[in-house]
């Protein structure tokens, strides 16, 4: 049967999970593991700051500029403008593309070829960021490579890696994808090669080239160091896309996750708005079905896609944005609807859980007035039941001295038969003598023969005390010991012989058997009474409870007559 408080409380659990699930969105676990989540943590806690970041890179732009017009030679100039057209073409493609221009308008002035190239390649940048891949690429072919500088062709390499990355990634024909694909990898073991080649772009493509190969554990290895240098933030995201794309080819999922998230971390702190990294990012999260997370990250790279006015982002952003965001309304659906039956549910428990508190309450007074009727009568039965104990208690006092008393009364009985019939058969022989003595002795002889020497009456006092001693040792063969245990160890009888009784000892049996008076006790020891007070005393003062002693004494051996007499009954 199911007590009422425990119903009330069942039915109470259940109102409160149903009001949590109503007012509460559900903590989903989407397998993340702990670092990866700390990761997640981290990027939203940037998106936060985004306004800060963005204030870093106008500090950064302003710094530039001051450097165009702090420019003293030619080469200053051109690396002040190209530097400013690399800071705006993944933040403004806008004014990325008046640097440009810029750009050429100097080589014009300079009749400079090689300042014109370095504004041709700078153009390919902004074409590529509006999403202009044919033009880019027709621009890149016209460049003219003969006479470069080193810069200039590291500069020229990573376009042309730009751009073929840019062809296979948008290629939908297998084949092609393929073709580009493998010129995309000779491109990066030519550009390792590169002399000028920075010593960390160097082992970035070093990496890839390995993880193209499978060899995945050699390209993290290559990269983990730079993971513990101190790197400005755009080469840190950099760097952990590199990290997140050799991860996408081993398959590890995971890690993907974790890199591509640290990874849109360090773009978002370099105030960077166009990026891969918050993309492919809310794609993998989507895919985990975490869709507020996707949701949230894909809008903002859509959002900084549309800032930086990206015509390669805006598309791909936007469709990927909307079918997130349809997933995210189609579940968004199915919450409400759940609510909605939730809801129901949550009502109907109410309701029933208002009838069984009303009922439990009504079932708690009964309870109550019971337990109470209860506690009275387990208070009067415990009361009976503690006379009942004082009671059995004095009854089994009681028989354990009246089973003593008739084990003393039959023994003491025989002895005295045994001693009457003794002293009438001794009385009876003086009798005789005194007859015969009378008949042939003077009345002088016989006086004399009735005046009993002294030794003659301590010979009968010692039969008198061998024979009592005896009984009494039957009667309670443990006296001795028990005596003892009541007394200081120093102050322990030893009798003079087995089955005999000292003065002391026997004093104490008198007082056993109940013959308290020393009165009765001098005359039973044929002594003066000061004699035995004497005795007593000094038994009193060597023992180990001096008020309680003779009590003690007088209860010697009733236990072992409560035991006969248990004995006794269980027999019956």
């Amino acid at each position: 049967m199911i007590r009422p408080h425990c119903t009330l409380s069942l039915l109470t659990a259940a109102c409160l999970y149903g009001l949590l699930a109503v007012s509460c969105s559900p903590t989903v676990d989407y397998g993340y593991a702990p670092q990866t989540l700390r990761a997640l943590n981290e990027l939203d806690e940037a998106m936060l700051r985004g306004g800060e970041y963005d204030a870093g890179r106008q500090r950064r732009i302003a710094s530039l500029r001051r450097n165009l017009t702090a420019a003293r030679s030619d080469e200053e100039r051109v690396r002040a403008l190209l530097d400013l057209q690399q800071v705006f073409v993944t933040y403004e493609l806008d004014s990325a593309a008046r640097f440009v221009d810029s750009l050429y308008a100097f080589a014009r002035s300079r009749e400079s070829h090689n300042f014109e190239r370095i504004a041709a390649l700078a153009e390919t940048d902004v074409l590529m960021g509006r999403g202009l891949t044919d033009q880019a690429e027709t621009l890149f072919r016209q460049i003219d490579t003969a006479g470069m500088t080193t810069l200039e062709y590291r500069n020229w390499y990573a376009r042309y890696n730009a751009i073929v990355w840019r062809r296979q990634a948008e290629a939908t024909d297998p084949g092609e994808h393929r073709a580009w694909l493998d010129s995309l990898r000779r491109i990066r073991h030519i550009r390792i090669g590169v002399e000028s080649l920075p010593a960390f772009t160097r082992i970035r493509e070093r990496a890839l080239e390995l993880a193209d190969n499978g060899r995945y554990d050699e390209a993290y290895a290559e990269l983990e160091p730079l993971r513990h240098k101190e790197l400005a933030p755009w080469n840190t995201a950099v760097l952990y896309y590199d990290m997140g794309q050799i991860a996408e080819q081993a398959g590890q999922e995971e890690r993907a996750v974790e890199y591509y998230t640290r990874s849109a971390i360090a773009d978002l702190q370099a105030g960077t708005r166009s990026y891969f990294s918050l993309y492919n990012l809310a794609l993998r999260l989507f895919e985990r079905n975490d869709l507020e997370r996707a949701s949230r990250y894909m809008q903002r790279t859509l959002d900084d896609a549309l800032a930086c006015k990206s015509g390669a982002r805006i598309p791909l952003t936007s469709s990927a944005a909307t079918a997130i965001n349809r997933a995210v309304v189609n579940d968004l659906a199915v919450r409400n609807r759940l609510r909605l039956w939730t809801t129901a549910v949550t009502s109907l428990l109410l309701v029933t859980f208002a009838a069984a508190f009303a009922n439990a309450l009504r079932q708690r007074r009964r309870l109550q007035h019971s337990r109470r009727q209860l506690a009275l009568t387990n208070a009067e039965l415990r009361e009976k039941n503690r006379q009942l104990t004082r009671m059995s208690d004095r009854v089994r006092d009681i028989n354990a001295a009246l089973v003593d008393s008739n084990r003393i009364k039959d023994r003491y009985v025989c002895q005295y038969v045994d001693l009457s019939v003794y002293y009438i058969s001794r009385l009876d022989d003086l009798r005789r003598m005194i007859c015969r003595q009378a008949k042939t002795e003077s009345p002088e002889a016989l006086i004399r023969r009735l005046s009993l020497p002294q030794n003659s009456l301590r010979q009968e006092f010692a039969e008198f005390y061998r024979r009592f001693d005896a009984s009494f040792l039957e009667i309670f063969p443990r006296f001795i010991e028990q005596v003892d245990a009541l007394l200081l160890p120093e102050a322990r009888i030893e009798p003079r012989s087995p089955r005999s009784l000292t003065t002391e000892l026997r004093i104490l049996a008198a007082i056993r058997l109940g013959i308290t008076d020393s009165g009765r006790i001098a005359r039973f020891l044929n002594c003066a009474p000061t004699t035995v007070y004497t005795y007593r005393t000094k038994l009193r003062n060597m023992a180990l409870d001096r008020e309680g002693f003779e009590e003690r004494i007088r209860r010697i051996g009733l236990f072992d007559a409560e035991e006969h007499l248990y004995k006794t009954d269980n027999e019956k």
